[in-house]
């Protein structure tokens, strides 16, 4: 029997509405990617939690292009969509799975065996049915014609039964058959098929006859029949250890030690609705070591520690008395959840890791809005309803019976009951909407009216729309009406209503009182608190908006005050120290609250407008639920809330009521694994030999850069709680939380490598640090490849070469040109320099010495002044002419031939004027040359500088330094004269201001100063 505090057993259902192509299953099995398959009447089935993939029986010879592609089929009208992926079953029913110890699937049908082929995601036959003319009608009808019983790794075999005719032992690897293993002897006499084959290490268990079994050994084919009393015809075999059996039959459950060569037998006598026994078809072992036994009645769980049957579920929805419960196959996955494969109802599943919230929920539909929730003594739940007054439940969630006006007219004083409370054993206390209450009788169904009570005290009509109840440790029952807040006392006699206080204009709209005896109620806006010993209610206002719902005291003394604006958090002193919103704290996903309650180990939960929340004060974390978690909706109800003696909480909503233990919630261990089930490029399949959920690289041109992955989490315990976190690195900086959507989308990325990688959670957000990964390679254009960029390079380098030849051989050309004009102006410049010196030189000359010849002819002093004249003329002309000869010279343009020139001529211009003077030169001279123009220029302004001296300076020293900096050279000319006015500068004529023409005709500058004499400063560019 289901005890008070065990966890019930709730289902999941998918159905043949749901995806799956047919409701009786004959077969589950989980392959090493984690997909489930389903086999069926009509087809297999590959589920991967949210769809279904079809493979079927190919009906017609013909074939079509694109055969086996696969193609979306919409299953409901809901839009859930199958995939039909392959026409290419060998055989049409008698589908049986096996997984071989290299993780392959294979698949048993009328015609043989298939292997599937997870790489093409289609089934290949590998061992046909070599005697199909042989067949009689007994083996054509057959549920099944082949079975997989096991393999002989060391020999390398597969054992293939065929119940008809033997057992097949056949290469593992090619198919082929090694050897026939007939029946034994006394079948073949008795013309007996056995009904079971179960391989266990070197043993094949078969049946006989009720009472008996025979293990065939593999390896010496030696029989031995081992008697059993409690084996009927069709047992069912199961391997519990190294050791031992479980084999069920019809009416017991035998445990059967092969070493020890003893059994034990528990006998059962379990009948359906119809007087039939129940009949065995399934045995699997629960992760509590319990054995799970499916039948034709639902499922036994026996307790091997206990060796009794400890439950018979008979439904698989907790609403209904019983369900289509014929089961056929049971199967537990990698994550313990118990599938349940029914003859005509589609699959069942238990998840032990699932939250679970038992349903209350009455089968007249229409009647499950809830306002109050009550679990008394005897373990029944008892709910009142909206117009439709009070159901009644019996422990685990059946429905009982229903008390209302509708079924019993007059039953009860009003329609919408909105509290209960325990009065005693026998009597619960029922508070309507309208101001009515009274007792009702839980044993013979009496309902005893108080509300004249109420009206001897003359309180005026309220329409009083929230109603409560609370029994007081001391016996006294209080209750409000409006603003009252009264109470019932039983006196012996009868029961007396009292006043307890009267708050005014204020709405009452709860009620609570600690083990200390505070007092706390709760109203619109406010609550009032009474502290024992005091007489005095006080006020604690909340902000404006905040309606009180339900009040509640931890262990630590904190009063929990839920209401429309969140959870609020009073200390002794009653002042809110803390409150819980969703802004603040945005898990707590709504702040409409209309209970509050503490569990065992003082966690809160609170229900709201988006379903239940957890809060954990000592953590601060909190988890939410909602109606995929198995809530009756996501809505609930003000006053609907209650919290049993050992434990268990109840929430009453719009549809319904949950309860549940929260000691048992523990969270899923198991995390899922994610497979890429789809790929499209540029919104189309993307076309693969191999499957896209088992390749590691993806290759696409740069112009397919669009992309869209599909992806699902392989864990079924909550697969609508599974979330998804992805990123595409490259393009994507973080993980991108896609929640429960599955696909990814990306567009015009660029050429390059990316990664996409993918993880997901469980239902208790438990993440699987390991993500699936893809590597994809959109690869770039021709143009931007290396042996393109290459290529291109070694065209560019030729054309480069090709106009650099160009280039350089019209550089030669024109520097030969050049070369070859200044080679013509320096022979020009010498001839005409020669022809100067030679011709006008020596008639200068000659006029030079006839001057003097004439002048010493002449013996009158006066009349020589002219003919002297004449002579110094002509020495003039001499030096000018030297100095043009020496400028127009090509070989004398070096900046050190300048140099010596001007030193030369300052020795000598000097000396003849009888003014001592120094001459600073740089040690090392740099090689620049220097037009004729230039080296005349910077000459004659020194020269010019010179002559100042000599005639206006009267000076007895001069000073010459020449210095080099950089590419400047400096010529520095000071003197110890006189100086001179620079106002009055027009004394000098235009010698000044052919110096600075001349230094500007270089590129340079002169800076004529007077201060204790004359400072010429030329500056000169040597660039």
């Amino acid at each position: 029997m289901l005890h008070a505090q065990d966890k019930p057993y709730i289902f999941d259902g998918y159905s043949v509405n749901e995806g799956l192509s047919q409701s009786s299953v004959s077969d589950i099995c989980q392959d090493d990617q984690g997909f489930m398959w389903f086999a069926t009447r009509d087809g297999i089935n590959r589920f991967d939690g949210y769809i279904f993939n079809e493979y079927r029986y190919k009906p017609n010879t013909q074939i079509r292009p694109g055969d086996g592609k696969g193609e979306l089929v919409p299953r409901t009208i809901t839009g859930n969509r199958a995939v039909i992926n392959r026409f290419d079953l060998s055989g049409y029913k008698g589908y049986t799975f096996y997984k071989d110890s290299r993780n392959r699937l294979l698949l048993t049908h009328n015609n043989g065996v298939s292997v599937y082929d997870k790489y093409r995601n289609r089934f290949r036959e590998v061992f046909p049915d070599s005697v199909k003319a042989n067949v009689n009608t007994a083996e054509r009808d057959a549920s099944y014609k082949f079975k997989i019983l096991g393999e002989d790794t060391a020999s390398r075999t597969i054992w293939i039964w065929r119940p008809m005719k033997g057992i097949y032992v056949v290469d593992r690897d090619s198919f082929r058959t090694k050897r026939m293993i007939a029946y034994p002897r006394q079948f073949q006499e008795a013309g007996v098929v056995p009904g079971v084959a179960y391989k266990d290490g070197d043993l094949v268990w078969m049946n006989h006859q009720p009472g008996e079994m025979l293990a065939l050994n593999i390896r010496t084919l030696q029989l031995q029949i081992f008697c059993l009393p409690g084996i009927g015809k069709h047992p069912v075999v199961r391997r519990l250890n190294q050791d031992s059996l479980i084999i069920v039959s019809a009416g017991h459950v035998t445990i059967f030690n092969k070493k020890r060569n003893k059994f034990s037998d528990l006998p059962f006598d379990v009948r359906n609705e119809r007087n039939e026994p129940f009949e065995p078809n399934a045995v699997e072992l629960d992760h509590d070591g319990n054995a799970w036994i499916g039948g034709s009645d639902g499922v036994l769980i026996y307790s091997i520690a206990r060796n009794e049957i400890i439950r018979h579920i008979v439904s698989f929805n907790t609403f209904e008395t019983h369900s289509f419960n014929d089961v056929t196959f049971l199967y537990r996955d990698a994550s313990d959840n118990m599938w349940v494969g029914t003859d005509g109802d589609g699959i069942k599943k238990y998840s032990p890791h699932k939250k679970v919230f038992n349903l209350y929920r009455s089968p007249y539909i229409t009647h499950n809005m809830v306002m109050s929730v009550y679990k008394h003594d005897d373990g029944r739940l008892y709910v009142g309803l909206l117009r439709d007054g009070l159901n009644v439940y019996e422990e685990g969630g059946r429905f009982l019976e229903r008390f209302s006006n509708e079924l019993t007219p007059g039953k009860f004083p009003g329609n919408d009951l909105a509290a209960i409370c325990r009065e005693d054993y026998e009597h619960i206390w029922l508070h309507f909407t309208g101001m009515h209450i009274g007792l009702f009788n839980v044993i013979n169904k009496t309902y005893t009216d108080l509300t004249a009570q109420v009206r001897k005290l003359g309180l005026p009509d309220d329409r009083h729309r929230f109603p409560f109840l609370f029994k007081r440790p001391n016996g006294e029952v209080y209750f409000n009406y409006g603003h009252y807040l009264l109470m019932f006392t039983n006196e012996g006699l009868g029961y007396k209503v009292s006043m307890v206080h009267d708050f005014g204009d204020e709405t009452l709209t709860t009620y609570y009182e600690d083990m200390m005896g505070n007092q706390y109620a709760g109203t619109k806006s406010s609550i009032f608190v009474r502290h024992t010993g005091s007489s005095r209610w006080n006020k604690v206002i909340f902000p404006e908006g905040m309606m009180v719902k339900s009040i509640n005291k931890n262990s630590h003394k904190q009063v929990l005050v839920a209401g429309t604006k969140g959870l609020f958090i009073l200390n002794e002193q009653d002042q809110i120290v803390q409150h819980i919103n969703s802004y603040d704290h945005p898990k707590l996903i709504n702040d409409y609250l209309y209970g509050v309650l503490l569990d065992d180990k003082d966690k809160i939960w609170v229900s709201h407008n988006k379903g239940l929340s957890q809060i954990n004060m000592v953590t601060n974390e909190i988890t939410s639920f909602n109606h995929e978690d198995g809530l009756q909706s996501n809505e609930f109800n003000t006053g609907a809330f209650y919290k049993s003696v050992d434990g268990e909480l109840f929430f009453g909503g719009i549809r319904g009521v949950n309860g549940f233990y929260p000691k048992n919630f523990r969270n899923n261990p198991y995390y899922p694994k994610v497979v890429i089930r789809r790929m499209e490029v540029l919104d189309k399949p993307y076309e693969s030999d191999t499957v896209v959920s088992l390749l590691k690289k993806v290759e696409l041109p740069y112009n397919q850069n669009t992309i869209a992955l599909e992806f699902v989490p392989l864990e079924y315990t909550n697969p609508t709680k599974n979330r998804i976190q992805y990123k595409l690195e490259g393009a994507d900086e973080d993980w991108v939380d896609g929640g429960t959507f599955r696909m990814a989308r990306y567009t015009n990325l660029h050429p390059g490598k990316y990664t996409f990688k993918v993880r997901a959670s469980n239902n208790d957000d438990i993440w699987n640090a390991t993500p699936t990964t893809l590597e994809i390679l959109i690869r770039i254009p021709f143009w931007q490849s290396l042996w393109f960029r290459f290529l291109l390079l070694l065209l560019l380098l030729g054309i480069a070469y090709y106009f650099s030849t160009l280039y350089l051989d019209y550089k030669i050309r024109h520097e030969k040109l050049k070369l070859e004009k200044e080679q013509a102006v320096d022979q020009e410049r010498a001839r005409i320099s020669s022809d100067m010196h030679d011709d006008l030189g020596s008639g200068l000359s000659t006029i030079r010495l006839l001057s003097e010849i004439a002048k010493r002819k002449i013996q009158d002093p006066t009349q020589t002044r002219e003919i002297e004249r004449i002579s110094e003329t002509a020495g003039e002309m001499v030096d000018k002419m030297s100095e043009i000869i020496w400028a127009m010279n090509s070989s004398n343009d070096s900046l050190a031939n300048l140099i010596a020139y001007m030193r030369s001529f300052a020795a000598d211009f000097l000396e003849h004027a009888h003014i001592t003077h120094q001459f600073y030169i740089p040690d090392t001279i740099p090689n620049v040359k220097l037009s004729g123009g230039t080296r005349r220029n910077i000459y004659l302004a020194a020269k010019e500088s010179l002559h100042n001296v000599v005639k206006h300076a009267k000076a007895t020293e001069v000073l010459i330094e020449i210095k080099m900096n950089n590419r400047n050279m400096t010529i520095l000319i000071k003197d110890n004269g006189k100086g001179f006015d620079q106002e009055k500068v027009r004394l000098f004529g235009n010698g000044l201001k052919n110096i600075q023409k001349r230094m500007i005709a270089v590129g340079g500058n002169a800076d004529i100063t007077s201060d204790n004499g004359t400072i010429v400063f030329l500056d000169i560019p040597l660039n």
